[in-house]
C-alpha cells in the first residue's frame, strides 16, 4: 500500500510551537543493551501451541482458564433474548476513502493548543489502495502478562520492553508501527476522527464496544512490540491497581532517562501516593487516605462487580448498534468508569491534561498500555465469574468488526465474538490475589441523625444545573423483593438529560440512603454507590449537536448492604466533583436480568 510522508521532528516541533505547554519527545534515548540469546521470557514450563488449550502444560501460576469459551451456544447470556432479527453490528471505516477520516475533536486540546498536530489522527494509509483480510490468529508459545511491579525486579524483562519501544520510536514517521502513529489508532477511533455512513461518530468508549475493541488494540500492539525484537513471548505488564501493592503509579515508567517516561503525568501522584478511584481534578482526592483508601478503592470495585455480573450492561457499558451515536448517549459501565478516574489521576492536572487525561493522545503514554492490559485482566475475572457466559446475546455485538494493523505489517478485520476468549491471543495473566472479592463494607450502626433534618423533594420535571449537591426523593418500583425477584431483576438508577455545559471532563458522585422520616433526611450523604466520569472525548460535539446522555447504576446490593429493602422511598445525592453538568432526571427502573448465566 502507498504511505505518504509526514516527518514526525516536523509534527513535534508543530505541537510545542502550538500549544504552549512544550511537548517534547524529541530527545533521543540511550541505546539499549540487546538481550541475551540464551535468556527468555518464556515462563511456560513447556512450549504450547495455544490451539491445543493444554492446560497440564501451563505453569503452575497462571490463571486456572477453562479450556473452551462456553460456545455461541450453550449458555448464553441472554439479556436481549432472541438475537435481533435486523441485526445491525458496527462496521469498520473506508480507509480507501480520504475524506473518511477527518481531523479529531477534542475541546480542550483544541482550545489551549489551537491547530496543534496533537489531533491529526488519521492513518497513514488512509485514501490509498488497501487489502483488509481476515485477521490469523497466532498459533504460537503462551505469552504471559505480569504484574508491573513484579517486572520492575526483573531486568531481563525491561531490557527487552524498553528496547522494543525505543525500536517502534526509531522507525520511519510514517510508519504504522511507529510508536505515535499507534497512538492515533485510539484517537481516530475515540475522538471523532471516523464517521458511520450516516455521518454519526464511530466511537469506542461509553459503551459494550469499549473492552473488546481495546483487547484487541492491546494485542496487535503487543505483537508487534515482539516482533520488533524477534520475541513471540513478549508481553505487556499489568498495573495490578486493584490490590494494595499496585495502588502507586508504577515504577518502571518513573525513570526519566527510559523510553517508556512521559513527562505530561502528575508528579504529585508519584509514589508513595495511593491511586484514589474517587479522583477529580478541581477538588483533588477524596480525602481519605492510606489504609482506609485502599478498602475504598476495593469496596467501589467489588460493588462493580457484584451489580454487573447478573447485568452486564452495567460493568461493561450500553448496547450500541450501527448508526447509533455511542457517546453522549450510551450509559457507560462502572469498570469503564473507574478506568476514566485512572486516566484522570495519572495525566496532568492543569487543562488540556495531554497525555493521559485526554483519549485524543493517552495511548503517547507506554503506561495507558499498562493500566489497559489490567482492566483487560478484570474483564477476563468479570468472565470466569459468569461461567465465561456470553455477555450479550446479540449478533449486533458479537459480529461488530474493526480493522487494525497487525504485526505481519498487514491490515485486518475482526470481530468481536472472536475476542471472548484470550486463548484465541495465545496470552493469559500470571495470577494476582483479588482481595476486593471480599471487601465487604462496614456496617453502619442506625443511630439517631445528627444535625438538622431537612426537607428532601423529587427531582421535578425541569433540567437541573449540577453546581451544587444535589438530593432527590425517589419512589421505588417495589419494597423488600424477594430473593427470586432479585435474581429475575437488577434494581437500577437511571439518570436521564445529562449535558456536559463546558465541554470538558466531568465527574459526580452518586450516594443512597433512606430518609429518616418520609420526606426528610439527615446531612449525611449515604452509601457511595458509583460514579459519572467523563474524559473530554468528544463532548464538544454534544453541546453542538444537542446530545444528551444517560447513566445507570446498579442499586441492589446498596439496598441489601445499607438494610433499606423496606423502604418505599430512597434519599438520592448527586455530589458534583468536576464540570459543568446539567441533570434532566432520575428514577428507578427494575431491569431484567441474564438470568441464563449462573455467575459467583
Amino acid at each position: 500500500m502507498g504511505l505518504t510522508t509526514q516527518s514526525l521532528a516536523s509534527f513535534l516541533s508543530a505541537t510545542t510551537s502550538a500549544c504552549p505547554l512544550g511537548y517534547s519527545t524529541t530527545s533521543k534515548q540511550p541505546k539499549l543493551a540487546a538481550p541475551s540469546s540464551t535468556t527468555s521470557l518464556n515462563l511456560v514450563s513447556t512450549r504450547v501451541r495455544c490451539s491445543l488449550k493444554d492446560e497440564q502444560s501451563r505453569s503452575s501460576f497462571l490463571m486456572d482458564r477453562r479450556d473452551m469459551l462456553v460456545g455461541l451456544g450453550g449458555l448464553y447470556g441472554a439479556t436481549e433474548g432472541m438475537l435481533a432479527a435486523n441485526a445491525a453490528p458496527l462496521e469498520p471505516p473506508d480507509l480507501e476513502d480520504k475524506s473518511a477520516c477527518v481531523r479529531a475533536t477534542e475541546n480542550n486540546i483544541e482550545t489551549k493548543c489551537p491547530g496543534t498536530d496533537l489531533l491529526n489522527c488519521c492513518p497513514e494509509y488512509q485514501g490509498n489502495p488497501v487489502t483488509v483480510k481476515n485477521y490469523d490468529f497466532p498459533k504460537t508459545t503462551l505469552r504471559v502478562r505480569k504484574p508491573a511491579q513484579k517486572v520492575a525486579n526483573d531486568p531481563v524483562y525491561m531490557n527487552k520492553y524498553k528496547m522494543a519501544v525505543q525500536k517502534m520510536k526509531d522507525l520511519p514517521d510514517n510508519h504504522p508501527w511507529n510508536y505515535y502513529q499507534q497512538a492515533k489508532v485510539h484517537c481516530a477511533f475515540c475522538n471523532e476522527a471516523y464517521h458511520q455512513e450516516n455521518g454519526v461518530p464511530l466511537q469506542v468508549h461509553n459503551s459494550w464496544i469499549f473492552l473488546p475493541w481495546h483487547r484487541y488494540y492491546l494485542h496487535f500492539y503487543e505483537r508487534i512490540l515482539g516482533k520488533l525484537i524477534d520475541d513471540e513471548t513478549f508481553a505487556l505488564p499489568y498495573w495490578n491497581f486493584d490490590i494494595k501493592e499496585g495502588m502507586t503509579m508504577p515504577t518502571i515508567f518513573l525513570d526519566t532517562a527510559s523510553p517508556i517516561y512521559n513527562e505530561r503525568r502528575d508528579m504529585d501522584h508519584y509514589p508513595p501516593v495511593l491511586l484514589d478511584y474517587k479522583y477529580a481534578y478541581t477538588d483533588g482526592d477524596s480525602g481519605v487516605e492510606g489504609d482506609d483508601l485502599v478498602q475504598e478503592n476495593l469496596e467501589y470495585l467489588r460493588r462493580t462487580f457484584k451489580e454487573g455480573l447478573p447485568l452486564p450492561e452495567l460493568f461493561m457499558g450500553d448496547r450500541v448498534r450501527a448508526g447509533e451515536e455511542a457517546d453522549p448517549t450510551k450509559s457507560l459501565g462502572q469498570l469503564e468508569a473507574i478506568h476514566n478516574a485512572v486516566h484522570f489521576w495519572v495525566g496532568p492536572k492543569e487543562s488540556p491534561h495531554i497525555d493521559m487525561g485526554s483519549f485524543a493522545t493517552a495511548a503517547r503514554d507506554s503506561i495507558f498500555f499498562c493500566l489497559h492490559s489490567n482492566v483487560d485482566r478484570l474483564w477476563d475475572f468479570y468472565r470466569r465469574r459468569r461461567n465465561y457466559c456470553i455477555e450479550f446475546n446479540d449478533k449486533d455485538w458479537l459480529e461488530s468488526t474493526f480493522v487494525f494493523y497487525d504485526e505481519n505489517k498487514e491490515v485486518v478485520k475482526v470481530q468481536i465474538k472472536d475476542s471472548l476468549d484470550i486463548n484465541n491471543f495465545c496470552y493469559t495473566y500470571e495470577v494476582s490475589p483479588a482481595p476486593w472479592l471480599d471487601a465487604v463494607p462496614k456496617k453502619k450502626l442506625k443511630t439517631k441523625p445528627k444535625g438538622q433534618l431537612v426537607q428532601v423533594k423529587e427531582f421535578g420535571s425541569e433540567p437541573r444545573a449540577l453546581d451544587s449537591v444535589i438530593r432527590v426523593l425517589l419512589t421505588r418500583p417495589k419494597k423488600s423483593r424477594s430473593k427470586e425477584e432479585k435474581k429475575d431483576q437488577s434494581e437500577v438508577l437511571l439518570i436521564e438529560g445529562i449535558e456536559v455545559t463546558d465541554s470538558k471532563e466531568a465527574r459526580f458522585d452518586v450516594y443512597l440512603d433512606a430518609p429518616t422520616d418520609s420526606d426528610r433526611a439527615g446531612p449525611d450523604k449515604g452509601d457511595f454507590v458509583g460514579s459519572f466520569v467523563r474524559l473530554p472525548e468528544a463532548v464538544k460535539a454534544m453541546k453542538e449537536k444537542g446530545k444528551k446522555g444517560q447513566f445507570k447504576l446498579g442499586l441492589t446490593g446498596a439496598l441489601e448492604e445499607n438494610e433499606i429493602e423496606d423502604a418505599e422511598k430512597i434519599v438520592l445525592t448527586l455530589v458534583p466533583r468536576v464540570g459543568n453538568v446539567t441533570i434532566g432526571g432520575v428514577s428507578i427502573l427494575l431491569f431484567k436480568n441474564d438470568v441464563n448465566c449462573p455467575y459467583g
